[in-house]
């Protein structure tokens, strides 16, 4: 049993919650506002078993597309996460950048895969990055092609995290 959690951190952090076996992908998103201490105590509760995989996207300063201020918030919960999954060998962390998913996992896409939660814009980004490490990145290895179903999260939370 594959159990992934899924980060795309900010003001409001969105999250995905992923567990795999040979025939389906069990997923379920949300998004939340989280201060330090709450995210760390969010990533507790999510890491309570061991073998959990944490997809993070990365933060990129990208020249001239910043409008207002630079936010440097999802960098302190980047460095939360990394400081979290280096504390235990059984936390692999992946970090990926934010375009990565976001192509191939449009809004059209996850409509026709039954997983499109309208509203949840972090969410679904963070649900993005865990898809995309499933079937394109290091999460490929774990992959034997299993449908995809979208699930509420207590429902997840309870039964494997």
């Amino acid at each position: 049993m594959l159990r992934v959690l899924s980060i795309d951190p900010g003001e409001t952090t969105g999250y995905a919650l992923g567990v795999a076996d040979k025939e389906k992908l069990f997923l379920a998103y949300n998004e939340e506002r989280f201060n330090h201490n709450e995210f760390w105590l969010f990533l507790t509760r999510a890491h309570l078993h061991h073998n959990l995989h944490t997809v993070c996207e990365d933060f990129e300063f990208r020249q001239g597309k910043q409008k207002d201020g630079l936010n440097l918030y999802p960098v302190e919960l980047i460095g939360i996460t990394r400081l979290f999954c280096s504390s235990d060998t059984w936390h692999p962390l992946w970090m990926q950048k934010a375009a990565q998913g976001k192509a191939y996992y449009d809004d059209n896409k996850l409509k026709s895969m039954g997983v499109y939660q309208k509203g949840l814009d972090h969410g679904r980004d963070a649900a993005r990055h865990l898809l995309h490490w499933f079937n394109f990145g290091a999460g490929y290895q774990f992959n034997e092609d299993p449908t995809v179903e979208l699930v509420v999260e207590e429902w997840i939370r309870n039964a494997y995290f």
